[in-house]
């Protein structure tokens, strides 16, 4: 009687068993852009990306993860137990294909339990939060209504989208240390980024930026600031005594003769200060 190997999230992104955050990572991001309903609309690639996000979800996230790891390993020591008993779902929703005879099954079985339990193990002596992810170059307009960041994210890479508006999932992140919105399409910063007094990396090149908001002197922590190629003449006092700020660069802005003047004064005064204007 043949057997039934389920089909797992791994096999969903195409990734070995165990792979690691990063390899997770771009796996998606590369059959994202092949199957987003953006690039793709045929009602295959929407089922497609519905599978792949799904997979994305449970697997970026540690905790899911090792739950998902748990359920594995009870299944397969459910079915090692239960060998003539009819085969219940799997604990995906994902279907599964069929491939090998009964000896090769049962060792592939064993060894799929061992892998489990090992990365189960690993996962509690070594636990895991995703600290960084890089969504750049998708050519986003909005956020992803599917798309939910853990709240360990600390560095968000957004470049070379279309976003008017710094994302609410992303302003909401807790411990958000740095952020990449540059070539995107902004006019405004919100004045609810000042909240964020812990970031550091703020890089907002070649948007559309005209003003940057009072109360920026409250990011006490930033240390480098980019705002190229935006449409700023003039720029908040407050930027000048942030305690921390060692790289500023306003290149390619309208900036007023007043402003230039002040910034070459100050450039000589603080010599550690990378400014580029």
């Amino acid at each position: 009687m043949s057997r039934r190997r389920m089909r797992t999230y791994y096999d969903v992104l195409g990734v070995p068993f165990g792979a690691s955050e990063e390899v997770i990572r771009m796996r998606y991001r590369e059959l994202a852009k092949r199957y987003h309903p953006d690039v793709n609309p045929s009602p295959e690639a929407a089922a497609r990306m519905q599978e792949l996000n799904e997979a994305y979800h449970v697997l970026s996230d540690p905790r899911r993860r090792l739950a998902y790891h748990l359920r594995l390993a009870a299944y397969v020591m459910r079915q090692r137990a239960n060998p003539s008993t009819k085969r219940v779902a799997a604990p995906t929703p994902v279907s599964a294909a069929p491939t090998y005879a009964f000896p090769l099954g049962w060792i592939l079985g064993g060894l799929l339990g061992l892998v489990v339990l090992s990365a189960v193990v690993y996962h509690v002596y070594h636990p895991f939060s995703p600290a960084k992810v890089d969504f750049s170059g998708y050519g986003w307009i909005s956020w992803p209504a599917y798309l939910h960041l853990p709240k360990s994210i600390e560095w968000v890479n957004l470049a070379h989208n279309r976003f008017s508006a710094i994302p609410a999932e992303v302003v909401q992140l807790p411990a958000l240390k740095g952020l990449n919105l540059s070539y995107n399409r902004m006019e405004v910063l919100p004045g609810t980024l000042v909240r964020h007094q812990q970031l550091e990396e703020l890089l907002l090149a070649g948007n559309g930026i005209r003003a940057v908001p009072l109360g920026i002197g409250e990011l006490s922590r930033l240390r480098r600031l980019d705002l190229r190629e935006n449409q700023l003449k003039t720029l908040p006092f407050e930027i000048f005594s942030l305690p921390n700020l060692h790289y500023l660069d306003v290149r390619g802005n309208p900036l007023r003769p007043e402003v230039r003047a002040f910034l070459a004064k100050w450039q000589a005064e603080n010599p550690h200060i990378q400014v580029y204007w």
